[in-house]
């Protein structure tokens, strides 16, 4: 089974492998794919403050700095309310 297919086929989604993905393509210079991966990170966990700071870097790397500090702020006050509780 190769990565592809895990992903496609996998019995249990996980954040992780999404995220770990996203900073591979992150590292590739692939902004679009990065944030596609980080986008799914966040589907699947929704309230997982690392998924929007991905977006947040692809969104800078493909120049949509107004979009990329906006993931930033969310990703601060999602992590600032899991701190809390």
């Amino acid at each position: 089974m190769n990565f592809l297919q895990f992903i496609e086929t996998g019995i249990m989604i996980s954040p992780t492998v999404y995220a770990r993905r996203s900073i591979c393509h992150l590292f590739c210079d692939q902004s679009d794919a990065a944030l596609r991966d980080a986008m799914q990170a966040q589907c699947v966990y929704p309230n997982w403050p690392t998924a929007l700071y991905l977006q947040a870097v692809a969104l800078a790397k493909l120049n949509m700095l107004e979009d990329s500090g906006t993931m930033l702020k969310e990703a601060k006050i999602m992590e600032d309310k899991r701190i809390i509780n």
